[in-house]
């Protein structure tokens, strides 16, 4: 059977100065997520990423591109600070994308923080982000090593996945076992396109472009 993928991309300040005609006619993308916002383990090292403010941000509710904000996540980092940041640089509004909390490698277990405490971690961002756009769970960006190093924790099914998987067959990537599915999936890395100073990374949405909608958060909640 012949799966239906619907195809984006994501970007952040790596990607420098985008031409967002010359990116729509080349790659045509139909959504686009960006990050908005970058953790480090103290608040020396965290920082929002200035060309989504600035830039990307703006751009893409002029193309009324479908669009969602990412926050990269730090599992030192606070919880409320996280979101607290977050937040200060993405301001959610309903026909967004539900916001994503990037789980990368560096939650891994040779992070040096036990894993009861990184759950706990990615629990409470979730239920702030939550809280804030009227109980709609935010999405999971991570992959099956690190989130088997996590012990695959169920608490989380019920946010969508965007899973990255580089390795994967070209019509399936592989899925940690909390979720049945996945709803994005991110299938390579560091592409250069005519358009885009630095680089982005292609994604597959794991569906229509008509439904893509299913993601959207449908109302907020004021902080």
């Amino acid at each position: 059977m012949t799966m239906v993928r619907t195809f984006g991309i994501d970007i952040s300040s790596y990607s420098k100065d985008i031409d967002w005609t010359k990116v729509s006619s080349k790659l045509n993308p139909r959504f686009v997520f960006a990050r908005a916002c970058h953790m480090g383990e103290d608040q020396a090292q965290s920082y929002e990423d200035t060309r989504f403010v600035k830039d990307y941000w703006p751009a893409l509710r002029q193309l009324k591109m479908p669009r969602g904000a990412y926050l990269f996540c730090h599992p030192k980092a606070d919880a409320g600070e996280s979101i607290k940041r977050f937040f200060s640089a993405y301001q959610p509004q309903a026909g967004d994308i539900v916001p994503t909390l990037d789980i990368e490698d560096i939650y891994d277990n040779d992070c040096g923080v036990p894993v009861k405490r990184r759950i706990e971690q990615i629990a409470k961002m979730v239920q702030l982000i939550s809280s804030r756009i009227s109980g709609q769970k935010p999405m999971i960006y991570t992959k099956v090593r690190v989130w088997n190093d996590l012990g695959n924790p169920k608490q989380f099914s019920d946010c969508p996945l965007w899973v990255l998987d580089y390795q994967a067959t070209p019509t399936s990537p592989a899925v940690p076992v909390t979720w049945p599915k996945f709803a994005f999936w991110q299938y390579a890395e560091n592409l250069k396109a005519d358009g885009i100073g630095g680089d982005y990374d292609p994604d597959y949405f794991n569906g229509t472009e008509d439904t893509l909608g299913t993601y959207f958060i449908k109302q907020i909640t004021p902080p």
